[in-house]
């Protein structure tokens, strides 16, 4: 599995939630198995399962965390 970037909490989610994971939609909300409290949107393409969980993590370690 990738490596998951960590979340604005601080903690390093070992999983992540992808909203309607097995659904074909356009686009799905991906959060962090952690604090439950930070998600993103992201463009799923009408994919599903394995497909949609690594578009989710593309868009989880890209999102922008912050000011550095």
């Amino acid at each position: 599995m990738t490596k998951l970037a960590t979340c604005p909490c601080g903690t390093t989610p070992k999983d992540l939630f992808v909203g309607s994971k097995d659904q074909p939609v356009k686009w799905k909300y991906v959060s962090g198995l952690c604090c439950g409290v930070w998600e993103i949107e992201f463009k799923a393409q009408y994919k599903t399962g394995d497909e949609c969980y690594a578009l989710a993590i593309e868009a989880w370690n890209s999102a922008p965390r912050g000011l550095k």
